[in-house]
């Protein structure tokens, strides 16, 4: 009897990008989040190769964020806003803070909450503050949340993780 070639399955919408093609992953990635000390992380594939880094951003009265790739280029600041009751951050391209290089922003519905539930508004749609493009919900503590396409029930990336015991 010959084999059946698997195929995976189409995905139920067009990939995007919201910082850049190079970081759209077709398959499931398997990677390791290191939280290192002075608040770093670090991201690397299974084979230990460092993927991301992320490391604070110090200023003065803003908690910041900075995205870095494996050489240490930045690739996006993340800006906690000030002020905000429902946890507002700010995303933008390299290390800018300028509006002109907003990827984009994300607020929580609530301000107490118990699981995530956190509203992503892309750059180029912030003018209707009502809808949101992709919403993450889940349990990050639980170890688990999914991506979906604005209010839809359209899965577009889930985040699993796994303890692994020796």
């Amino acid at each position: 009897m010959m084999a059946q070639p698997s195929y995976a399955p189409a995905p139920l919408f067009a990939p995007f990008s919201v910082i850049g093609p190079q970081f759209i992953a077709l398959q499931p990635l398997e990677v390791i989040v290191e939280k290192c000390p002075c608040r770093n992380i670090v991201i690397t594939d299974i084979n230990h190769k460092i993927l991301l880094k992320v490391k604070p951003y110090n200023k003065r009265f803003h908690c910041q964020r900075v995205l870095l790739d494996p050489n240490d280029n930045p690739i996006a600041k993340l800006r906690k806003k000030n002020l905000s009751m429902h946890s507002r951050w700010n995303v933008f391209r390299g290390e800018s803070k300028e509006s002109s290089d907003m990827l984009f922003t994300t607020n929580t519905k609530h301000m107490i909450h118990f699981k995530t539930n956190v509203s992503v508004m892309l750059a180029n749609k912030m003018s209707n503050k009502d809808d949101c493009d992709l919403r993450i919900k889940g349990s990050l503590s639980k170890g688990n949340c999914t991506i979906y396409m604005g209010d839809s029930s359209t899965a577009v990336a889930q985040v699993v993780f796994l303890t692994l015991f020796p």
